[in-house]
C-alpha cells in the first residue's frame, strides 16, 4: 500500500483533513485515507485531460452495469439497472430521501452515529429519536426492542436511518438483525434508509447483508452505496441510491430537480473502481488490518478506555466514561480526532487509523502522554 509518506504531501493540496488545523498537528480525523488510489484513477483522469473537453456530462452508458455486476459479484445481490439512482453523494442521497417524505416526522438513529445522522433530519425539521448502541464484545450493538418500543408508541408516519457497516464502531449486521428491523419496519409502515457506504471495507470474514437483499422488493426501502470511501476518491461526490420500490423510486427521482449532478469524471472514476480497483483493495484491507492491530495493542494498555474497532471500516471508538475532554487532552498534545460530541457522547472520541503507519505509531505517542 502507498501511504503518503508524510502530512506536508497532504496539507500542500487543499486537503480538509491536513489543511483545516494547525501543521503541528497529525489529523486522525476526518474519514478518508492518505494513500493513493488505485492505478485505475490516476489512469481514467488523464484519459479525461488528453481528452481536454469538459462541457455538460451525462451518466456514462456502463455505470450502472458497472454497480450491478459489482452487487451480484461481491453481495450476492441482483439489482434491476431502474433501481438505481446516481446522486452526488451518500449524505445528499439522506436528505433527498427525507425530502421525498414530508410526510415522516419521526427520525430514529443509532447513537452514536457520525454526525449528518443528526444533521440531516434537524435541517429537514424532523424529530429525532436516538437509539442507543452499546459494547458487545467487540463492537456496538442496539436493542431492536428499544427500536419497537419506539415505533410502537408513535402514532405518525416514521423512518429509520441506519448504517451498516456502522460508523463509529465497525459492527457489521448479520442477515437476521438486518431481517429483523426490516420485518419490524414493515409492521409499522416505517421507512429504512440504510447509509451502506463501507459495504466494502469489512475487515474481517463477514459478510455485509444490504438492506435491499434482505427487505422484499415491495417494501420501501432505500440503500446508499458509494466507492468513495472503498477507494479513497472521497473528492469524487459520485453514490447511488437502491430503490426497488416503484413509488418509493419516484418520490425520490422528483428531488433531484435543480440539484447537482454527478459530474462525469466522478462517474468515470467511480466505474473504474468498480472493474479494475479489486487488486489495490486486497493490499488495501491488509494494510487496514495492520494498523487496526496497532490500534488494538495499544489499547490493551489503557483499560480504563473502551476501544472499539470491530470488524469494518478504519475507525475506532473510544470511550473513556470518566473524561469530558478527551478530545482536547489529545489536541494539545498534537493529535486531531473527531470529537465524540458530534456523534452523541461527551465521552468519546473517534480515531482514524488510515494514514501510514509510521504516522499512526507518532500519533499513538503523543496519546500516551495526553493520559498520563
Amino acid at each position: 500500500m502507498q501511504w503518503h509518506p508524510s502530512p506536508s504531501e497532504r496539507r500542500a493540496h487543499a486537503s480538509l483533513k491536513w489543511s483545516t488545523f494547525p501543521d503541528n498537528e497529525l489529523a486522525l480525523w476526518v474519514a478518508d485515507m492518505d494513500c493513493r488510489p488505485p492505478p485505475c484513477v490516476r489512469e481514467t483522469i488523464y484519459q479525461a485531460i488528453e481528452h481536454g473537453i469538459f462541457g455538460y456530462g451525462t451518466e456514462p452508458p456502463g455505470f450502472r452495469d458497472a454497480w450491478v455486476e459489482h452487487l451480484q459479484i461481491r453481495h450476492q445481490w441482483s439489482v434491476e439497472r431502474d433501481w438505481i439512482v446516481p446522486v452526488a453523494g451518500v449524505v445528499p442521497g439522506m436528505r433527498f430521501a427525507l425530502m421525498a417524505h414530508p410526510n415522516i416526522q419521526h427520525i430514529l438513529t443509532p447513537t452514536p452515529a457520525y454526525p449528518y445522522f443528526k444533521t440531516v433530519p434537524l435541517v429537514e425539521k424532523r424529530i429525532q429519536h436516538p437509539i442507543s448502541l452499546n459494547r458487545k464484545g467487540e463492537t456496538l450493538e442496539p436493542s431492536l426492542a428499544h427500536i419497537k418500543e419506539i415505533l410502537n408508541t408513535q402514532g405518525e408516519p416514521s423512518a429509520i436511518l441506519w448504517c451498516n457497516p456502522h460508523n463509529p464502531g465497525g459492527t457489521v449486521f448479520s442477515r437476521n438483525f438486518i431481517h429483523e428491523l426490516a420485518t419490524i419496519a414493515s409492521k409499522n409502515n416505517t421507512l429504512i434508509i440504510s447509509d451502506e457506504i463501507w459495504a466494502d471495507l469489512i475487515l474481517d470474514d463477514k459478510p455485509h447483508n444490504p438492506l435491499g437483499l434482505v427487505a422484499p422488493n415491495d417494501q420501501p426501502t432505500i440503500t446508499l452505496m458509494a466507492a468513495t470511501k472503498t477507494f479513497n476518491v472521497a473528492g469524487f461526490g459520485c453514490a447511488i441510491a437502491i430503490i426497488p420500490e416503484p413509488n418509493t423510486r419516484q418520490r425520490f427521482l422528483e428531488t433531484q430537480v435543480a440539484m447537482p449532478h454527478v459530474a462525469t469524471l466522478a462517474y468515470a472514476v467511480t466505474e473504474s473502481c468498480l472493474r479494475h480497483g479489486w487488486p489495490w483493495h486486497r493490499e488495501l484491507i491488509n494494510a487496514l488490518k495492520q494498523n487496526r492491530n496497532t490500534v488494538t495493542e495499544w489499547a490493551k494498555g489503557y483499560p480504563e478506555l473502551e476501544v472499539t474497532t470491530g470488524h469494518a471500516t478504519f475507525l475506532a471508538w473510544i470511550e473513556s466514561y470518566n473524561q469530558t475532554d478527551l478530545s482536547e487532552r489529545f489536541v494539545r498534545q498534537g493529535v486531531r480526532l473527531s470529537p465524540g460530541t458530534a456523534f452523541g457522547s461527551d465521552t468519546a472520541t473517534r480515531l482514524n487509523f488510515g494514514t501510514n503507519p509510521v504516522t499512526l505509531g507518532d500519533a499513538l505517542r503523543r496519546m500516551d502522554t495526553a493520559l498520563l
